[in-house]
């Protein structure tokens, strides 16, 4: 389930930031800060706001953390763990 979360947390930075992701390939550890993930806080929003509309969530104003949006592993985690428990 894991993996389906990453390749889904892919598909959103690549459809939000495609000038920046073009020809780079993301892997689970890749920096996202560096692709335009956490530049502003236009971007931020953006970026999570796809998050939500993915994954059908809501998240909290308060969760949103750089630690969080790191990569895709701390994203696809804090999804995972936050709202996809069983």
């Amino acid at each position: 389930m894991k993996e389906d979360i990453r390749e889904r947390v892919k598909r959103v930075l690549k459809e939000k930031f495609t000038d920046s992701t073009k020809q780079l390939e993301i892997k689970d550890d890749t920096p996202l800060f560096g692709i335009g993930v956490g530049v502003d806080s236009v971007a931020t929003l953006e970026f999570v706001i796809a998050l939500e509309n993915e994954f059908q969530i809501s998240i909290d104003e308060g969760e949103i953390k750089p630690e969080i949006l790191a990569t895709v592993d701390t994203i696809s985690e804090f999804i995972a763990t936050h709202f996809l428990k069983k």
